[in-house]
C-alpha cells in the first residue's frame, strides 16, 4: 500500500515540481590530454610496439630474459589494473599486471629514456625528430613550447597508446601503453 502511495505521489506531483536550469562554467585550468588521436590516417600494427626487446602483453619472465636483474622492483594496487609490479633498469621502466593466474604478471606499459633502447623498427632515444616521422608516418603532434608529443594510432580498437615525447627535435622519451593488455 505504501508503495502505491509513493508511486502516486511520484508520478502526480513532480512533474509539476519547478525546474530550474541554470548553466555551469568550468573555470578550473588543466593539463592533461588525450593521448590517441583516433581520426589519423597512420595506423602503427600492434605487433610494432615496444621498446628494448620487450613487448606489450610480455611476460615478466620473458622481460627478465631480455633485460636482466633490475635495478628496482616494487609492487602495488591500481584500481583499474589490480596488482602492479615495476622492473626499474637504468634508462627503461616496465610495468606489468597480474593476469588471471596469481603471481603471473603481464607488460602493460614501458617507458624508455635511455639511448640503448630502440623500438621494433629502430627508433631510440636521441634520435632525430625526422627519423621518426621516416618510420611510423607523418601526424600532427601536440605542443608545449618545445617539446612535442606524437602519439600514433594503433589498429587494435583498445586503449594502446604509442608515443613519443620529442625536445629540441631530438627524441627523448618512447611510451608504449595497454590497459587492456
Amino acid at each position: 500500500m505504501l508503495k502505491a502511495i509513493s508511486f502516486a505521489v511520484a508520478t502526480v506531483i513532480i512533474p509539476f515540481a519547478s525546474y530550474t536550469h541554470s548553466q555551469a562554467i568550468a573555470t578550473t585550468h588543466t593539463s592533461y590530454e588525450i593521448s590517441q588521436n583516433t581520426a589519423q590516417s597512420v595506423r602503427i600494427s600492434y605487433d610494432r610496439i615496444g621498446v628494448g626487446g620487450i613487448k606489450l602483453s610480455m611476460s615478466e619472465t620473458q622481460v627478465r630474459k631480455i633485460l636482466g636483474k633490475p635495478l628496482q622492483v616494487s609492487n602495488s594496487f591500481l584500481g583499474a589494473i589490480g596488482k602492479t609490479r615495476t622492473l626499474k633498469y637504468s634508462g627503461i621502466i616496465v610495468e606489468l599486471g597480474e593476469g588471471s593466474k596469481p603471481g603471473s604478471y603481464d607488460v602493460y606499459q614501458i617507458k624508455a629514456n635511455g639511448s640503448n633502447y630502440a623500438t621494433p623498427d629502430g627508433v631510440k632515444i636521441g634520435d632525430s625528430q625526422n627519423k621518426l616521422i621516416r618510420t611510423y608516418g607523418k601526424i600532427k603532434p601536440s605542443k608545449s613550447g618545445n617539446v612535442s608529443r606524437f602519439s600514433y594510432g594503433i589498429d587494435k580498437p583498445s586503449p594502446t597508446i604509442f608515443t613519443f615525447t620529442v625536445k629540441n627535435g631530438k627524441v627523448t622519451e618512447i611510451e608504449c601503453l595497454d590497459v587492456l593488455s
